[in-house]
């Protein structure tokens, strides 16, 4: 089962590197390959700390079930 976070669903209206409203999705096999993943993508997209994101990437994270 694949678990995912959205980061329009942590930093609305963020923009990606192109200028437009950020779509990335970070997944993984669990919880802490998603948070991995989205704190990664958080400091070098939009220079934001992750480590104060991650209860927000935690909650915000869903499985492809639903």
């Amino acid at each position: 089962m694949i678990r995912f976070a959205r980061c329009n669903a942590l930093l609305s209206l963020a923009l990606d590197s192109n200028g437009k409203g950020c779509r990335y999705v970070a997944k993984g096999a669990n919880d802490d390959e998603v948070v991995d993943n989205m704190s990664t993508h958080l400091t070098d997209v939009h220079q934001v700390d992750p480590g104060i994101m991650k209860y927000n990437i935690l909650a915000s994270t869903k499985t492809n079930n639903g």
